[in-house]
């Protein structure tokens, strides 16, 4: 696995001192909406395979009706399962770095985010036992139920706010945080 460090060099600018680098954790694959989201995605299975079962057997010459099944059918499974091999495939491709004036996000090799630190509210949430941090810069448009869930397409704008989410490592970061602001 490649350095974060190294990733990150290229986006630095000139006189810019990184401070903290890190990577989510991968084995964190549950959020506090997932009570809600899981039961809601069973469910929505269920019902749309129960769909898909009346337009297989009921539906007479109406065809399209299995199109339209087939469809809630495969939101479905995505909500109950692929969106998690979504997540863990960002978390794979992904690098948080704090510097002097700025937050970067990057993620794989082209899509970077990036905001001045000083500049904005930063919203800390630790996990029930201490041993993670989510870090949200700022306000972006996307609600706070998609972040970090697989499923932020979901969401009718694109605009999501600059975070480090599922970071190991609190007692690095936070201090850090804190002398940057």
């Amino acid at each position: 696995m490649e350095n974060p460090q190294q990733r990150l060099q290229p986006h630095l600018r000139p006189g810019e001192k990184l401070l903290s680098t890190g990577r989510p954790d991968p084995r964190v694959h549950f959020m506090p909406f997932d009570a809600f989201l899981v039961p809601f995605s069973i469910l929505w299975c269920a019902i749309a395979m129960y769909f898909m079962w009346l337009a297989l057997f009921q539906a007479g010459d109406r065809w399209w009706f299995l199109f339209v099944g087939l469809f809630f059918v495969v939101m479905g499974l995505y909500q109950m399962a692929g969106r998690f091999v979504v997540k863990a495939r960002r978390k794979r491709r992904t690098v948080y770095s704090l510097t002097d004036t700025r937050a970067i996000v990057l993620e794989g090799d082209r899509r970077i985010s990036e905001i001045r630190v000083k500049d904005v509210v930063a919203r800390v949430r630790k996990s029930g036992d201490g041993s993670h941090v989510e870090v949200v810069f700022g306000e972006g448009n996307l609600p706070g139920i998609y972040l970090n869930s697989g499923m932020e397409f979901f969401s009718p704008t694109s605009s999501a706010p600059v975070a480090f989410f599922d970071v190991p490592d609190p007692e690095g970061l936070l201090p850090v945080l804190e002398r940057v602001r």
